[in-house]
């Protein structure tokens, strides 16, 4: 099993991903990577999230997608909507 972890995405930071939806794909922006402080007593891995953005008309709704970026992709990711901010709409994936 391929364990993701931040530094398998951060050289997408600021780049464009290709989103797997219907009825076709879509492209987001990686906007940033958060570190997140460990889960004490956990080992899987280092907890983080990604902040993705998006144009206004592209409305994604919370659930998983087929994201092509990083190492040992394309990954299933869970996003969850976000205030947009202005006419940009935001969506992050946390990994804990």
């Amino acid at each position: 099993m391929f364990v993701v972890k931040p530094e398998d995405f951060e050289p997408w930071v600021g780049r464009r991903v290709r989103v797997d939806t219907a009825p076709a794909p879509i492209d987001l922006l990686l906007a940033r990577i958060e570190r997140m402080p460990p889960i004490v007593g956990a080992d899987f891995r280092e907890p983080f999230s990604m902040l993705f953005e998006g144009s206004w008309p592209v409305l994604l709704l919370d659930a998983t997608y087929r994201f092509d970026c990083g190492r040992g992709g394309p990954h299933a990711f869970h996003v969850t909507q976000l205030l947009p901010q202005g006419r940009t709409r935001r969506y992050q994936a946390i990994f804990t």
